[in-house]
């Protein structure tokens, strides 16, 4: 097998489309495309193992054994989180509609200080960060978040969406990692549209 396809291959099993895994191990977004015709760059293959987790002689077919990465979790340690359909701004700020049942997170993984919920991914806005319809995104309530932080956000009091945030001065912009969704702009008053429902902490996705 190719490095090329070794790469996507396991890109897929990771959830993770191969622009995003490109972003995350600090390259252009078409790099990767290139290595079907092209030996990788090794510094830039070593970055690219790194994010999905192997090694280089993995992905160049040297090594087919791939590293255990799996942990044995003790019940004690899991948190039942409860799982929303859709979210909508409500008189409080969040309204929660559509529950779903509950999932469970790590301890560790949760800062107990905040609230979480897990919100239902719908439609394919986000599949450039490795997140498709009926995954399960982690969604920590609070309004802080950094620069390009995914996010849980509500529109104009309508259903919630995840999307990329930039907030400055003047405006909020929502991003979408779909090259087929244009960013949406909020200026001025328009940004009193926007209500931060909390920031994305993981996603999962059954089978």
């Amino acid at each position: 097998m190719r490095t090329f396809e070794r790469i996507n291959e396991l890109a897929k099993k990771r959830g993770i489309g191969l622009r995003a895994l490109a972003s995350k191990a600090g390259l252009g977004e078409t790099t990767i495309y290139g290595w079907k015709k092209r030996t990788p760059d090794s510094s830039k293959l070593e970055s690219v193992a790194k994010v999905l987790g192997v090694s280089v002689d993995y992905l160049l077919g040297k090594n087919d054994s791939l590293p255990s990465n799996m942990t044995k979790v003790n019940k004690n340690d899991l948190v039942s989180i409860p799982v929303i359909g859709t979210i909508k701004a409500g008189v409080d700020g969040i309204a929660f509609e559509e529950e779903l049942g509950t999932e469970f997170a790590t301890v560790n993984d949760l800062d107990t200080t905040f609230e979480y919920f897990w919100l239902k991914v719908h439609g394919d806005s986000m599949i450039g960060d490795g997140i498709f319809e009926n995954d399960y995104a982690l969604i920590k309530k609070t309004i802080e978040f950094n620069k390009n932080d995914i996010c849980a956000v509500i529109v104009d009091g309508e259903e919630g969406t995840l999307k990329h945030v930039t907030k400055t001065k003047d405006s909020i912009i929502l991003t979408a990692s779909n090259p087929e969704y244009s960013p949406r702009i909020f200026m001025g008053k328009e940004m009193n549209k926007i209500l931060i429902a909390g920031k994305l902490i993981q996603t999962k996705r059954k089978y």
